[in-house]
């Protein structure tokens, strides 16, 4: 087994981490504050080509694999979660497309992607859905030659920025029955409401999106009416890497502040570093961060390689995102009073960090999902 990542990959994860220390590090918590999306780091990321990159060369992108944009997404995070979220959401937009579009659709909407920045947004939540991806209440059915959407869609990523929208809708009684669709955002009766104020994330737009009589041609839907419901799940199963290469990143910054912070603070007239109890949080922290590379390359790896797991894809999500809690907080402890204070970066990183135990699948569902493979014999653990 080779666990060493490619020359190229180490060249592409030095570029993004100069990247986070020259542009996003000194202003993030300026943005942050202001509840503001950075768009000048979007646009430099996407001038770097630190965006989009799953996207084939076929249809102008780089071609590269769910490790490499792992590996990315993880060296983004470290300067800040929320605009990672950011950067890294176009894939979530636009990995249905792969999974299911025809080659017209891919062409038509994935090379637009890669020619200038623009967005497109994963449109699943809805007010009382989250992970119950078969609850989805917004409906669609056809009409003619043209689908009609009628319903509003909740904690979307992006909105505000979005050109395109996947949207999943309910085409059936029962309650699996949904169907996948491209939006574009300027279709007639498409409303997307203003930022929320929120916790953490606070650099990444997230709205609601109202759709009242929004009608799309029939060639907008992607796969087969009824196929929505798998879309989802297979884009979810590709997608919970990057949230494990979230968590990762955070954990990252919080053991580097918490190692900085206890090597100076003297207490009792020795440096923090000293007590065994401090010790023993690093410690915590390495062991978590470098568990959580293990389960969320991996993860990413198999399904470079055409073998997702998706009980793998659901131990790096939760994982990793349970890690970056505990190391956040523990951070904040080490820094003691001083950590609580908006006037220094780690309660930012609580903050932060909480939302990965909750989007794309809490962890109570993972659990769910990867007991269920157990149970049923699809996982084996060799």
């Amino acid at each position: 087994m080779d666990f060493r990542i490619t020359p190229e990959q180490e060249k592409l994860r030095q570029e993004v981490r100069e990247f986070v220390q020259k542009d996003i590090a000194p202003i993030i918590a300026e943005y942050d504050a202001k509840d503001e999306f950075p768009l000048q780091i979007a646009e430099k990321a996407f001038k770097k080509g630190f965006m989009n990159v799953r996207i084939p060369k076929k249809y102008g992108g780089h071609g590269l694999g769910l490790l490499d944009e792992v590996i990315i997404t993880e060296e983004l995070a470290y300067g800040g979660v929320g605009i990672a979220t950011s950067i890294n959401v176009n894939s979530l937009g636009f990995e249905p497309i792969l999974i299911a579009g025809t080659e017209e659709q891919k062409e038509k909407y994935l090379r637009p992607l890669t020619e200038k920045l623009s967005f497109i947004a994963f449109a699943c939540s809805e007010t009382v859905v989250g992970s119950d991806v078969a609850g989805i209440q917004c409906k669609a059915w056809k009409e003619g030659d043209e689908y009609v959407i009628n319903g509003t869609k909740y904690w979307i990523t992006n909105a505000i920025l979005a050109d395109l929208f996947v949207v999943f809708a309910k085409t059936g009684e029962k309650r699996k029955e949904l169907s996948a669709f491209i939006v574009p955002a300027d279709t007639p009766g498409v409303k997307v409401g203003p930022p929320m104020k929120k916790m953490g994330l606070r650099e990444s737009p997230t709205s609601a999106l109202a759709l009242k009589q929004v009608r799309i041609p029939e060639e907008n839907l992607l796969g087969k009416e009824g196929d929505g419901f798998q879309i989802a799940m297979d884009t979810f199963n590709s997608s919970r890497p990057a949230i494990g290469a979230f968590g990762i990143g955070l954990a990252r910054h919080a053991l580097d502040l918490a190692i900085n912070y206890a090597k100076k603070r003297i207490a009792f007239t020795v440096p923090l570093a000293n007590f065994q109890l401090i010790q023993e949080m690093i410690a915590d922290m390495v062991i978590g961060i470098e568990a959580a590379k293990g389960l969320t390359y991996k993860a990413a790896w198999l399904i470079d390689n055409g073998t997702p797991n998706i009980t793998l894809s659901s131990c790096a999500k939760i994982y990793s995102s349970e890690v970056a809690m505990k190391a956040a907080l523990d951070c904040l402890q080490i820094w003691g009073g001083r950590g609580y204070l908006r006037t220094n970066p780690v309660e930012k990183l609580v903050r932060d960090a909480k939302v990965l135990e909750i989007y794309e699948g809490t962890t109570q569902i993972q659990k769910i999902i990867i007991s269920g493979a157990a149970l049923g014999g699809y996982y084996k653990s060799n």
